[in-house]
C-alpha cells in the first residue's frame, strides 16, 4: 500500500507541473496506487518517480492511447486465435475426444496477461493517465462523449482490477470441464419408450440436451401423433433436472429407457451421479476466489450486470417480471390452448405453432435443408447467398462472408468472434452424418447473425477499443433476427399480416420462456451466495425448488401442473455461468430492432448499429432505434396480434 503522505506529495509535484489537470491527476494518482503492490511493483518511492515520470498530456497523451489500441488488438486476437487452436477438438466435431484434447482445452493462454501487463507496469501507465469510469458515470455522461473519450473509457476499464494468473487459470479450466461435460450429454431419443414400452421416435435418433431436446420437441407440434412424444420429452428433461436419468441412458444407445417409470432394460438401475452441479459448483467456486479483486463489485452477479452488462440488476429483474405479468401472457395461452384443442402443458412454454414453419412437417423441413447443406463446407459456399437473400449488397455479403469459418459443432452450436482484423469469426452447428437437417440450420442462422455482427462491430468500428456490441444480448439480439428468417432463406416464408401477427406473438411467447428460465438462473446465483459452503446433492435440490417456485409464480396460472421443475433445464446454467439473462435480453432487444427494421432496410441499418461499438446499452439502443431497452414495442404487438388473431379463431367456429 502507498501511504497517504506519498500520495499526497506525488500529486503536490505533478498539479505544479500540469495546473490545467488537476482533477485527472487527483483520481488517476490514487487509481494506479490502489493497484499497487510495494513487494511487487516497486517501493513508494519507485511509485511516485514513475507517476512523475509518466503522467502525460496533450499528443503524447493521444499518441499513448493509440499504442495502447494497437498492441491490445494484436495480443488479445493472437491470444483468441491461440484459445480455438487448443478448443479445435472440443469445439468441433473432430471425433472422439483423446485425453490431451480435455487438457489442451482447459488451458489459458490469456490468463496471465493482466498480471504480466501490471507486472511491466504498462497497466499502470494505463491507471495513471486514464480515469476509469464507473457504469454511473458512463450513464450520467456518456450521451456527450467523443469516440476518443469512450475509447479511453474502455481502455481504462480494461484495467480497472488486479486479478491473479491463478485465479483466471482455475476460472477457465472450470469452465472447459463444464463445456465438455455438456457439448457430450447426449440422449439416444430412439432408444426411449413410452410408458407403455411404444417406441416413438426415429432409429438413430441423438439429441443433446438441452437444446436438441427442446428443439425436436418444438417440431413434433407440426406432427398429429407427436403429443406422447413430447410427453417423453419432457419427463427426460425433468429426469435431467433431478439427476435421476440412469447413468448408463446418458450418451449410450445401449439400453432401452423408460423415462416414465424410470427403468433401465425393464429394471432398476443407478442413476448418475450429480455431475451436472459438480460441475455448476465449480464454477461458482472459481468465481468465489475472484471476489476479493474486484471491490466494488464484490460478488459474479455484481459482475454481471455492472461491468459486462451495464444494465443495473434490478432493471434487468423488472423487465423479465413486466413480461411475465403481461396480461397478453393468460391471453396468449388461451389462443394456444383453442388452436391445440386441449389443456396446456408445461411443455407447452415451448409452442411452436405460431412459427411460419409450423405447418411444414419436420421431415420436409430436414429434406430441405439437406439436399442444400450436405455437409458443413456446403453452408459455408452458400453464406454470401444467403447475406444477399437478407438484403446485403454483393460486396458487403462477401465481406461478411470471407470473415467467417464455418465448422460442424461437437455441441449445439455457437459463434466465436475474431480478436483481431485479419481473424475470422467462426460459426459452429450440429451437420450429423448425411447432412445437415433444418434444426442445424436454424441454428447455423442464428450463428450467422453473431458472425456478421462480430465482423461489422470489429472490422469497420473506428476504434478497436470499442470493438464489439455493449453486451452479449446485443449479439444475441442480431443472432435472433437472422434466425427469424431462416425461411426466407429457404424459399418457405409466407408474407402477410397474418403471419406477422403469429411472428409477433411467437416472439412474445418465447421471451415469455426463457424471461423465466433467466429468473430461475439468478436466484440459484443469489441461493449459493448464501449458502458458500454447499454440495451438489444441495445445489440440485436448491435449483428445483428455485425453478418449481419461479413456475408457480409466473406460469402455473397458464399451463397448470404446480410445481414443475422444468425451468431447471438449460445447459446454459451449468455450463456458461448467468449467461441465461442475456436471451430475453436480447429478445427484447431484437424485438426494438426487427421493429425498426420494418421501416428501415436492415443491411444497411445494421451495419450502422454495429459500428457505435461496445458505448453503454442504453446509449447504444438510442442512437440506433431512437428508445431506451423496454418490451412494451413486443406487448403492444402481442396485444394486436392476439385481437386479429382471436377474432379469426372466433369467426371460425
Amino acid at each position: 500500500m502507498i501511504k497517504e503522505e506519498t500520495l499526497n506529495r506525488t500529486i503536490e509535484k505533478l498539479t505544479r507541473k500540469y495546473p490545467s489537470e488537476t482533477e485527472r491527476i487527483g483520481l488517476c494518482v490514487r487509481q494506479a496506487a490502489a493497484l499497487w503492490n510495494t513487494r511487487v511493483d516497486g517501493t513508494a518511492a519507485e511509485f511516485s518517480r514513475f507517476c512523475r515520470d509518466n503522467f502525460l498530456i496533450g499528443p503524447e497523451l493521444e499518441k499513448l492511447q493509440a499504442s495502447f489500441e494497437n498492441k491490445l488488438e494484436s495480443v488479445n486476437g493472437h491470444f483468441n486465435a491461440l484459445l480455438l487452436k487448443l478448443r479445435r477438438e472440443v469445439d468441433e466435431d473432430t471425433g472422439p475426444l483423446g485425453p490431451a484434447d480435455r487438457l489442451f482445452a482447459a488451458c489459458a493462454p490469456g490468463a496471465h496477461f493482466t498480471e504480466d501487463m501490471f507486472r511491466a507496469r504498462l497497466a499502470f501507465l494505463v491507471l495513471l493517465n486514464f480515469p476509469v469510469k464507473t457504469l454511473e458515470t458512463c450513464l450520467e455522461k456518456g450521451a456527450g462523449w467523443t469516440r476518443d473519450e469512450w475509447a479511453a473509457a474502455r481502455l481504462a476499464q480494461g484495467f480497472a482490477y488486479r486479478v491473479p494468473a491463478e485465479v483466471n487459470r482455475e476460472l477457465a479450466a472450470a469452465e472447459s470441464e463444464a463445456e465438455q461435460y455438456i457439448a457430450s450429454y447426449n440422449v439416444f431419443l430412439n432408444k426411449v419408450t413410452g410408458p407403455d414400452g411404444e417406441e416413438l421416435f426415429p432409429k438413430g435418433l441423438k439429441l443433446i440436451s438441452h437444446w436438441g431436446l427442446r428443439d425436436y420437441l418444438k417440431g413434433l407440434y407440426s406432427n398429429p401423433d407427436g403429443l406422447k412424444g413430447q410427453r417423453v420429452i419432457q419427463k427426460v428433461m425433468e429426469r435431467i433436472i433431478a439427476q435421476e436419468i440412469p447413468l448408463k441412458a446418458v450418451n449410450s444407445d445401449k439400453h432401452v429407457w423408460d423415462p416414465a417409470a424410470n427403468t433401465l432394460d425393464g429394471g432398476k438401475a443407478d442413476r448418475e451421479p450429480d455431475t451436472r452441479y459438480e460441475r455448476f459448483l465449480d464454477i461458482f467456486r472459481a468465481h468465489l476466489k475472484e471476489d476479493q479483486y474486484y471491490p466494488f463489485a464484490p460478488t459474479h452477479m455484481d459482475r454481471k450486470f455492472k461491468i459486462a452488462r451495464e444494465i443495473p440488476e434490478d432493471e434487468v429483474e423488472a423487465l423479465f417480471t413486466s413480461l411475465l405479468e403481461a396480461k397478453e401472457g393468460k391471453e396468449a395461452a388461451a389462443l394456444i390452448a383453442a388452436r391445440l384443442g386441449r389443456p396446456l402443458e408445461p411443455f407447452d412454454i415451448w409452442y411452436d405453432g405460431f412459427k411460419a414453419r409450423s405447418g411444414v412437417k419436420q421431415a420436409d423441413l430436414d429434406a430441405a435443408v439437406t439436399a442444400r447443406y450436405p455437409n458443413a463446407a456446403a453452408f459455408q459456399r452458400d453464406i454470401p447467398e444467403i447475406l444477399r437473400k437478407l438484403g446485403f449488397s454483393p460486396d458487403t455479403a462477401k465481406f461478411v462472408a470471407d470473415r467467417v469459418e464455418v465448422n460442424a459443432a461437437r455441441g449445439a452450436g455457437h459463434a466465436w468472434g475474431p480478436g483481431m482484423r485479419g481473424e475470422k469469426a467462426r460459426l459452429r452447428t450440429r451437420v450429423p452424418k448425411g447432412g445437415m437437417d433444418y434444426q442445424g440450420f436454424n441454428v447455423a442462422m442464428h450463428e450467422l447473425g453473431h458472425c456478421t455482427e462480430q465482423v461489422f462491430s470489429l472490422y469497420r468500428v473506428d476504434h478497436t477499443l470499442l470493438a464489439r456490441v455493449p453486451n452479449t444480448a446485443f449479439t444475441e439480439g442480431f443472432a435472433f433476427v437472422f434466425q427469424d428468417r431462416d425461411l426466407d432463406v429457404l424459399g418457405l416464408s409466407r408474407p402477410d399480416p397474418e403471419t406477422l401477427h403469429l411472428k409477433n406473438l411467437d416472439a412474445f411467447w418465447s421471451a415469455r420462456e426463457i424471461a423465466g428460465v433467466a429468473l430461475v438462473d439468478m436466484n440459484v446465483w443469489r441461493w449459493l451466495y448464501k449458502n458458500k459452503d454447499a454440495e451438489a446433492a444441495d445445489l440440485r435440490q436448491a435449483v428445483v425448488e428455485i425453478a418449481k417456485s419461479v413456475w408457480d409464480r409466473h406460469y402455473a396460472p397458464l399451463l397448470g401442473a404446480k410445481g414443475s421443475p422444468l425451468l431447471g433445464i438449460y445447459s446454459h446454467m451449468i455450463s456458461s455461468a448467468l449467461y441465461l439473462p442475456d436471451y430475453p435480453l436480447g429478445h427484447i432487444i431484437a424485438f426494438q430492432i426487427e421493429e425498426y427494421f420494418r421501416d428501415h432496410v436492415l443491411a444497411e441499418e445494421m451495419e450502422r448499429m454495429c459500428v457505435q461499438g461496445s458505448i453503454t446499452p442504453r446509449e447504444w439502443m438510442r442512437r440506433a432505434v431512437g428508445a431506451d431497452i423496454s418490451p412494451e414495442p413486443m406487448l403492444k404487438a402481442a396485444g394486436r396480434a392476439l385481437k386479429a388473431l382471436t377474432e379469426k379463431q372466433g369467426a371460425r367456429r
